[in-house]
């Protein structure tokens, strides 16, 4: 049984895809995906990432943010009603499901993931959207919070179990991800959020700038005083 990312308002286009309503799940959902799907099917946009036949794993790892760019996210760059209106538009997009797996957690059904992409060569941070995750899923993607919480063991296992993977796997992909997130760390970083501007229109706050750097060395402060007590 596959769980399903529909929207509000696209429930019937979910039932002529073959989706029924689970009361168990409290969700729609399908038994078991078509032979054949046709690329242009409403079904795969109704996938969790780890069920879509034109994926391939892995579905969530280590998205290490570099140092220099710690705190430059839409919460600090972002009036809070803004923020808000983003975050609770990818919300209600994933149908308040988990785009990776298509769960939810206990405490917090899902939660905002901005999903950045890097141009190493120009060393440029861009934002590509905001998705919604499960606790689970974005408690991987944070890997250095999970460092710091202690949380590595049960991040992996859950790894392990979204990509198919051995422990092995999870384990070398998270060494990977810190490799790189220290190379990028080592350079000088520009941040270009205009897709959210682009798609809602929203400007950042005028002191916005100054309110991300500010934040960043308060995050670099926590970060040494937790892995080598000294401020």
């Amino acid at each position: 049984m596959i769980p399903l990312c529909v929207p509000k308002g696209q429930e019937s286009v979910a039932l002529r895809c073959g989706a029924t309503w689970s009361s168990a799940e409290g969700c729609h959902v399908v038994e078991a995906l078509p032979l054949i799907m046709e690329p242009t099917s409403p079904l795969l946009g109704f996938l969790p990432y780890r069920f879509r036949p034109d994926r391939a794993p892995p579905y969530v790892r280590p998205w290490m943010v570099p140092q220099p760019l710690w705190g430059w996210n839409l919460r600090a760059l972002l009036a809070k009603a803004d923020w808000d209106t983003v975050r609770r538009w990818a919300y209600r997009r994933a149908g308040y499901r988990c785009r990776i797996c298509g769960q939810r957690g206990s405490d917090y059904p899902v939660e905002a993931d901005e999903g950045w992409a890097y141009d190493d060569a120009r060393c440029v941070q861009t934002l590509k959207g905001v998705v919604a995750l499960c606790p689970r899923c974005h408690e991987v993607r944070h890997w250095g919070r999970t460092m710091a919480t202690g949380r590595e063991g049960p991040a992996l296992e859950w790894m392990v179990f979204i990509n198919g993977w051995s422990t092995e796997d999870a384990q070398n992909c998270a060494q990977a991800a810190l490799q790189e997130w220290s190379l990028r760390s080592a350079r000088s970083w520009t941040c270009d959020i205009s897709w959210v501007e682009q798609t809602f229109g929203l400007p950042i706050l005028p002191d916005a700038r100054e309110r991300a750097a500010a934040r960043q060395k308060n995050l670099v402060g926590l970060a040494r005083q937790t892995y080598y007590g000294k401020p």
